[in-house]
């Protein structure tokens, strides 16, 4: 590979990035803590922190410490959580999820809106209320500046080529809102948002690699390898609810697969147990009731179901080999005994001890996802890693 050095403009760009990296991941700071930390001299420093100054990206907080060697108190600061806001919304199955974070990375507001049942033309009605009554009460320098869409099903190229869930009717959701709005629109795989949710916010933030299983309606898996988002040629890689279980033979010698979210996704093991106890509309809390309980059919299911993921996620092991594993399931999550039964097959099978942990707060992975997605394009500093602080219950209350 041939090695090209930069000219003068390419090197300022590149210090520009590195200065606002380091004063995202570490606020406050100071102008001599990031020379300190880039290896950059003083005057540099002062420069690009001065054009970011200018183009209000920074605050400053007031004198910190001086040194223990003296001299003066320097200048804190850190990114401007008045300069704008990004908004990440999740395209669920049952329920729109809004998400409203400073160009900081702070959580300013979340909100859940039922969407079951609605046209992707109502929930699109849907966003741009609430995209309204947001800018209504928004007091920042230049408001709105980008949008990240979840998205229950295959995404290439910025569009959606598969959602099972809802019919997208040709609606072209950069196009909408990119034009109604006038900034960047990122759609993105909900289970590849989970992933980036580990990486930048979570277990995940020190590994090179992971996987995130994301079981809900469907099943899918976000891939991080080398600390990149890995989502294949054509967005397809992940898509390991649609891998075959089994296989069923018909009367005229046709195969029928039976794909693995088809008897092990959320929504499975609800259809299942209403089969088996001959009960209809059940939902997730009435599982986790039944399984307490000690319903023997839900015990007998659910069972079943922990063995099919440590299935699912020893053939994924065996394929990518990451570090470790996360699962974003909402059971899972409310029935920790789960994790448990699914961790002692797993290592029956693979006689290893890989890690295998729960994503806390899966009800917010895929938008928090979103927001560090959007933050990065927003800051222009995709390929850049940044570190984001977990919202705190106050903040994610509004549900």
């Amino acid at each position: 590979m041939v090695q090209r050095s930069m000219n003068r403009n390419q090197l300022h760009d590149q210090n520009l990035r590195l200065v606002l990296q380091q004063i995202f991941n570490n606020h406050p700071t100071s102008r001599i803590e990031i020379s300190h930390q880039l290896h950059l001299n003083k005057s540099t420093v002062s420069s690009l922190y001065n054009t970011l100054m200018a183009e209000g990206y920074l605050t400053e907080l007031g004198l910190g410490e001086a040194s223990t060697a003296g001299g003066r108190k320097p200048t804190l600061i850190e990114i401007n959580r008045n300069y704008g806001y990004t908004l990440t919304f999740d395209l669920g199955y049952r329920h729109l999820h809004a998400l409203v974070t400073g160009i900081d990375g702070h959580v300013r507001q979340y909100n859940r809106i039922k969407s079951q049942g609605k046209s992707i033309h109502e929930m699109v009605d849907q966003i741009n209320q609430y995209i309204g009554q947001v800018q209504h009460d928004d007091t920042t320098s230049h408001g709105l500046l980008g949008i990240c869409f979840s998205i229950h099903g295959i995404v290439n190229d910025n569009q959606v080529k598969t959602s099972p869930f809802i019919e997208m009717d040709g609606v072209d959701l950069e196009q909408v809102f990119g034009t109604a709005y006038q900034v960047p629109v990122i759609l993105e795989n909900e289970a590849n948002l989970a992933a980036i949710y580990e990486r930048d916010f979570n277990g995940a933030r020190h590994l090179n690699s992971a996987v995130t299983i994301s079981i809900h309606s469907g099943i899918g898996a976000g891939i991080i390898l080398h600390r990149d988002l890995f989502r294949g040629e054509h967005g397809d890689a992940g898509e390991i609810g649609r891998s075959v279980a089994s296989i069923q033979m018909d009367g005229a010698g046709n195969p029928h697969p039976v794909h693995a979210e088809d008897v092990s996704s959320e929504d499975a093991v609800i259809r299942q147990v209403e089969e088996r106890k001959g009960l209809k509309e059940l939902n997730r809390q009435a599982i986790v009731k039944l399984y307490q309980a000690g319903d023997p059919e839900t015990t007998e299911i659910l069972r079943s179901f922990t063995t099919a993921i440590a299935g699912l996620i020893y053939n994924t092991m065996r394929t990518l080999d990451p570090d470790a594993f996360y699962l974003n399931s909402p059971l899972v999550e409310e029935l920790p005994a789960l994790l448990a039964s699914i961790k002692a097959t797993y290592q029956q099978l693979a006689a290893n001890d890989l890690s295998i942990a729960i994503t806390p707060n899966a009800r917010l992975a895929t938008v928090l996802g979103g927001c560090s997605l959007i933050t990065h394009r927003v800051l222009e500093l995709d390929g850049y890693e940044l570190n984001f602080t977990q919202p705190t219950e106050e903040q994610t209350e509004n549900d």
